[in-house]
């Protein structure tokens, strides 16, 4: 649990003390006395001194006795005494003005503080309370209090005070929240969820309270509580955009897309030109399995938007499942809006690529690379695209330069070693390459299946089996490729119903022609 900690007394102190010390001095020339006139005199002399500890202690110290009715200049000095580590002295006169005043602010927080440096908390904790016990509702010096009390893990204490307090001010939420971070670090979660629920009711419209109570309802899977404290919140303040996407994403991983679509239709009746609502929508109707009314959504959503490109890869999505032609028709269509952004191009050099138009791909690449030379993304792009047509030469032309500027990007190391081993050479350096791309990036499937396919040119089949099983187990969606390549070892090792069964399934998943070529000639070894 991070406790409560107010900004430091000295560094607020001092910066009121500098602003003010100016103003004062001119103040007092005209007002005061001879004597007061002279203290402050010598307070200025103080800050002009400042570098030598001494002087300016001894000029601090004339101040004040000049000035014997003076809080202020007493406290400056009480503060120079505990910023030089002279905690006696500190202590002393701190002491003797707090007879005198027990319940002056920064008088109590400084006198807490030297408690604290001389280490007795406990004098600190009773200098705390007598002061809240007239001013309950300083929430600077009750959160310092409850987080000396924690670090004492005098738990049962701050609970008791806190108790106390309430009694007094039962509408001040601090008091509740200050309980529930002590319940939730006790592991009382029952108790921690009621504070917090009890705290967001008495200051319903608290932003980073409402988030630190989320986050912790979160962690305890209280769903009903989140999703009560989201509506609510969103009944007085609708046009709240950070709560509608809390509230849309708490729907997205409950799978709740009945009300997500509901929640975010009823939003964009009353706001049109909302394309990242828009987006959101598209992708509910998806997941509820209504493709052509999250088409038409995904379409609305303009070009100048920053939506406007995921939109693009959603509709590919849903068109290459229905109709590759369809989908190759839209990206015709795309490529002639005028939209000149780098991320474009990437995404239409990436977009060919999928659907097996690879040389427009390698267009698309080169066309950006004109207005964005030397880009990584374009370039990669471009390398991609030559993969995807098996020449790999030339992607060793793109990926070499770029591994001498980024040595130690994982993508770039695996794109190198791949086609090395592609090439079938310099097969050692390209196992050098791939195993530092996976220290890089642990677990990354399409690493797993370049050192896989890498042992497999090495002939060592089990280290083969073994990293592509691993990329065929973490990857997230169909990867052909990686099934081809496990299918090919499994052959080598005889275990040709394994083999044909990720064939089989490759074939039936694949676009690209050449890789399609491939698959049916090793579907030949099969019944």
């Amino acid at each position: 649990m991070q406790p409560f900690t107010p900004k430091p007394y000295l560094r607020r102190f001092s910066i009121i003390l500098l602003i003010s010390s100016l103003f004062t001095f001119i103040s007092v020339h005209y007002v005061f006395s001879d004597s007061k006139e002279d203290a402050y005199y010598y307070f200025l002399l103080s800050q002009i001194a400042a570098e030598n500890a001494t002087q300016a202690e001894a000029y601090l110290e004339r101040a004040a006795k000049l000035d014997i009715k003076s809080l202020y200049l007493k406290k400056v000095l009480m503060a120079f005494y505990f910023q030089n580590n002279k905690l006696e002295k500190a202590r002393n006169l701190g002491e003797s003005l707090y007879k005198k005043d027990p319940y002056d602010k920064e008088l109590v927080f400084l006198l807490s503080r030297v408690y604290l440096q001389e280490n007795r908390p406990n004098k600190a904790i009773s200098v705390l309370e007598k002061y809240l016990e007239k001013n309950p509702r300083d929430q600077e010096i009750l959160g310092f209090l409850i987080s000396l009390l924690i670090q004492q893990k005098e738990w049962d204490q701050a609970l008791q005070k806190l108790d106390q307090l309430e009694k007094i001010h039962p509408e001040n939420y601090a008091i509740n929240l200050f309980k529930a971070r002590i319940y939730r670090e006790k592991g009382n979660y029952e108790s921690a969820k009621k504070a917090y629920l009890r705290a967001i009711e008495l200051s319903p419209e608290n932003k980073p309270l409402i988030f630190e109570a989320l986050r912790f309802l979160e962690s305890i899977s209280a769903k009903e509580e989140i999703e009560k404290i989201l509506v609510d919140y969103l009944v007085k303040k609708p046009e709240d955009k950070d709560f509608l996407r809390l509230l849309f994403g708490f729907y997205m991983e409950q799978g709740d897309w009945e009300k997500s679509e509901s929640l975010l239709k009823n939003y964009l009746e009353k706001h049109k030109d909302q394309p990242e609502f828009l987006f959101y929508l598209g992708l509910t109707l998806e997941y509820k399995n209504k493709p052509n009314e999250a088409l038409k959504i995904y379409k609305e959503i303009p070009p100048k938007s920053p939506w406007f490109l995921e939109a693009q890869k959603r509709v590919l999505e849903i068109l290459k499942k229905r109709d590759l032609n369809e989908a190759k028709s839209y990206l015709e269509e795309l490529r002639k809006v005028d939209f000149r952004e780098k991320s474009f191009y990437v995404f239409l050099s990436h977009a060919y690529e999928d659907l097996d138009l690879c040389e427009r791909g390698i267009e698309v690449a080169k066309n950006g690379l004109i207005n964005h030379p030397e880009d990584p993304d374009l370039l990669l792009a471009l390398a991609s695209n030559y993969a995807c047509l098996e020449n790999y030469e030339e992607v060793l032309k793109i990926v070499e330069p770029l591994l001498k500027r980024f040595p130690e990007d994982a993508y770039i190391l695996n794109f190198v070693g791949y086609s090395l081993v592609e090439l079938n050479r310099e097969l050692d350096r390209a196992e050098d390459l791939l195993l530092k791309a996976d220290q890089l990036k642990p677990e990354d499937p399409y690493i797993l299946d370049s050192i896989g396919w890498l042992y497999y040119k090495k002939g060592e089949l089990e280290k083969a089996k073994n990293y592509l099983q691993r990329a065929m187990e973490k990857v997230k969606e169909d990867e052909p490729v990686i099934w081809a390549h496990l299918a090919e070892v499994y052959l080598k090792l005889g275990e040709k119903g394994k083999a044909c069964e990720l064939l089989k399934k490759a074939h039936e998943n694949t676009i690209h022609i050449r890789e399609k070529k491939k698959i049916e000639d090793l579907l030949k070894n099969c019944p």
